[in-house]
């Protein structure tokens, strides 16, 4: 009995053991709670610092919460992933400029390709194993606008945010723009997408995405932010 019972504690000590040696190593692994994106400890954003908030790209649709349409997503029909979110906007709903800046890229006369053309694109996305930026850039995106909000939003990077899928642009809305916050720019739509190469009504809605640049890269709003915390540190950036 007594080798037992040694075993027993030997087992028992063991096995108390091993918490403590899993929260060592989980203690090393950065928090991501608050963070707008996070590379590693010297390359992120941190919701502290944001000079200034922005507003949301329809002022009466939020933030998603469902994963699927926010940053980070799959996106196996193009083998890519998603770097944006979609906001469920109906087709021709007002789009503004989330904060003033430049206008860098406008393509009001963009017309959709056909379907079997698109699928053509998809196709050639699902050989490489990736989305190619030309196919994403200017077939994908459909008629969208690029603002360059230079450092006004944080003085770490360079921001800019994209409006895609739109249905129109807004007349004036041309490169060398200048847009002030709440500027109408465009109207949501469908362009760029499947139903788009369809010419129909379907799937309206507004793919949004915000870009961090410096010396190092672009960085993607979400980036590698863990699903529990997405939608919140998300939300820290827009002034609601």
């Amino acid at each position: 009995m007594k080798i037992n019972y040694y075993i027993g504690i030997t087992l028992l000590l063991g096995a108390c053991a091993a918490p403590t040696t899993s929260i060592d190593i989980e203690s090393t692994t950065p928090l991501k709670e608050n963070f707008l994106f996070y590379i590693d400890k010297d390359t992120n954003l941190h919701e502290s610092d944001l000079l200034t908030t922005i507003k949301l790209p329809s002022k009466d649709y939020l933030v998603p919460s469902i994963l699927n349409l926010l940053p980070n997503a799959r996106r196996d029909y193009r083998s890519g992933s998603h770097q944006g979110i979609d906001f469920s906007a109906p087709l021709n709903t007002p789009i503004t400029a989330v904060s003033g800046g430049i206008v860098v890229r406008s393509n009001p006369q963009h017309i959709d390709v056909d379907l079997d053309t698109y699928n053509t694109f998809l196709s050639t996305s699902a050989e490489l194993g990736k989305t190619p930026d030309d196919i994403y850039q200017y077939i994908l995106l459909g008629k969208s606008v690029v603002i360059d909000h230079g450092y006004t939003i944080t003085s770490k990077f360079r921001t800019i945010s994209v409006y895609a899928h739109l249905s129109n642009i807004a007349e004036g809305i041309l490169p060398g723009t200048i847009v002030e916050q709440g500027t109408v720019i465009g109207f949501s739509g469908n362009t760029g997408t499947s139903d788009g190469a369809l010419k129909n009504n379907k799937g309206a809605h507004l793919h949004w995405e915000m870009y961090f640049d410096d010396t190092g890269g672009r960085y993607f709003l979400g980036q590698n932010i863990p699903s529990n915390y997405l939608q919140s540190n998300i939300e820290a950036l827009f002034d609601e």
